[in-house]
């Protein structure tokens, strides 16, 4: 009784790698996007890029307010430091710097991180 509704997100990612996160033409795609789950009354919208995670405010704001939002995120991390604890790889240092690459736009790099990380 679970009724799937696939939807690519053509475009997403490279507004969002070209720092235009809260532009127009974002809010235009996503809305397009939504519309037909919001009109068969989703329950759940599940995040099935790396990237989304950078929409939740705006999917917050777009989406009626009894849908819930589950992005993967949480669990990639979990397995991530389950992997790294079976080989002993785990740093539990506390004054540690994080290290960031990107093959992009630094700039963009560091509007996304400004949020989290300073």
């Amino acid at each position: 009784h679970i009724k799937v509704i696939e939807q690519v997100g053509e475009g997403l990612v490279d507004l969002i790698e070209n720092g235009k996160l809260h532009s127009n033409e974002m809010t235009a795609l996503l809305k397009l996007y939504l519309k037909p789950m919001i009109q068969a009354n989703i329950d759940y919208l599940v995040l099935g890029c790396t990237h989304y995670p950078y929409l939740m405010p705006q999917l917050i704001k777009l989406l009626p307010k009894h849908v819930k939002i589950i992005d993967s995120g949480e669990a990639v991390a979990k397995q991530t430091k389950a992997v790294l604890t079976r080989l002993d790889l785990l740093n539990y240092e506390k004054n540690t710097a994080n290290t960031f690459y990107t093959n992009g736009n630094l700039e963009v790099l560091k509007l996304l991180l400004e949020k989290d990380y300073n």
